[in-house]
């Protein structure tokens, strides 16, 4: 069995459950945790940015941007569907995982016309090993399931 490395630092999620209950020290967190918990991400859908109400403009930066937008916003049918919705995993990662650095999601066969989209995770974790992560990414009927390939 290969050996995998433990990431440093605690999920957004970790760290918002520690500081109601006064945790004050981070505890090591295990590749297959942070597969998780990037799953449990990816699959949360957040308030579209058309939701969000200039008069009050902190709601863009609160818990309720938290996830991915709506499924609907995750189509994969064509070559440039599947390069916006890498994207918007990009950002999302970046954003609201704090264990990965550098984070780049790339899609491995954009011209596939397969109801799967492939797409991989290339990250360093915050203890500077390299995490390369396949994704599949189902969108049917309106509905996106996204889901890590585990080695």
């Amino acid at each position: 069995m290969p050996h995998r490395p433990n990431a440093s630092a605690s999920s957004l999620l970790d760290h918002l459950v520690d500081a109601c209950q006064g945790v004050e020290q981070r505890q090591p967190v295990r590749i297959e945790r942070l597969i998780d918990d990037i799953e449990l991400l990816l699959n949360t859908c957040c308030i579209d940015d058309a939701e969000v109400d200039s008069e009050f403009p902190e709601v863009a930066s609160s818990i309720h941007r938290y996830g991915s937008p709506a499924p609907q916003a995750t189509s994969i049918g064509t070559h440039e569907e599947r390069f916006a919705t890498a994207r918007r995993i990009e950002k999302t990662l970046r954003r609201f995982e704090p264990r990965l650095r550098r984070v780049r999601v790339r899609v491995e066969d954009p011209k596939s016309r397969s109801p799967i989209g492939r797409l991989r995770i290339e990250a360093t974790l915050a203890d500077s090993a390299d995490l390369s992560l396949a994704l599949n990414v189902r969108s049917t009927s309106g509905r996106a399931q996204i889901t890590a390939e585990r080695t």
